[in-house]
């Protein structure tokens, strides 16, 4: 019997090692595609949260002031990742690499550097043209229209409110104060025009600590 039990014991950690070394060996596959077509590829950095652990961070994020269970005390929403590249890599980008952009991969056929932007197959807005600007700590971001920076889906996250989160919202016009809500949130919330209920990754910004949300921030946008 004791045998059995070590046979039985032994085959379960033979097939856990292999199922691990499997995973690793997909990961190493892949790198070596990469590797072995021998063209240089520029994607976003990964992503500094995960959607299902959303601790202590600040998150572009979009929902709509249906997304709030007011009841329940906690928001729904869709989390982001600002689309952050290596300037290493960004620097060394020349015709016939690969940049992946707003989840595409384009083959880069021309390229221009002009000030803190490169500017590839022309640039933004045209037919598989890129847009990348220069930021901070090493990086540059896909860049949309008006230098706005281009975004990635992470999925959802519902999180609860604070008893006393902040919002600070922006005006309808760019000279605008900000206002700052402490009290009365959904009052607040359900006075606003139709379309200033929808909050964007664009202009949205979610500050989360110890798992809860504590301040809600947009900013204008033209």
């Amino acid at each position: 019997m004791k045998a059995t039990k070590l046979i039985i014991a032994a085959a379960i950690l033979a097939l856990s090692s292999c199922t691990g070394q499997q995973g690793q060996q997909q990961e190493n596959n892949e790198q070596q595609q990469v590797e072995a077509d021998g063209t240089p590829r520029v994607a976003p950095l990964p992503a500094s949260v995960k959607v299902d652990a959303l601790t202590d961070c600040e998150v572009p994020a979009a929902f709509t002031t249906d997304d709030f269970d007011w009841m329940g005390g906690n928001l729904t929403m869709t989390v982001y990742s600002e689309d952050l590249y290596d300037a290493v890599q960004v620097n060394e980008l020349k015709e016939g690499d690969i940049v992946v952009y707003e989840g595409k991969e384009i083959e880069v056929k021309t390229i221009a550097r002009d000030g803190r932007f490169v500017e590839i197959n022309g640039g933004m807005g045209e037919e598989n043209g890129a847009s990348l600007a220069a930021g901070e700590g090493g990086t540059y971001h896909g860049a949309s229209f008006d230098d706005h920076s281009t975004y990635t889906e992470l999925g959802k996250a519902q999180l609860p409110l604070a008893e006393d989160f902040v919002i600070e919202d922006c005006g309808v016009e760019p000279l605008d104060p900000v206002t700052t809500i402490k009290t009365g949130q959904k009052q607040y919330f359900e006075k606003l025009e139709d379309y200033r209920q929808h909050f964007s990754a664009l202009d949205t910004k979610v500050t989360v600590e110890n798992g809860v949300i504590t301040k809600i921030t947009r900013r204008w946008i033209p």
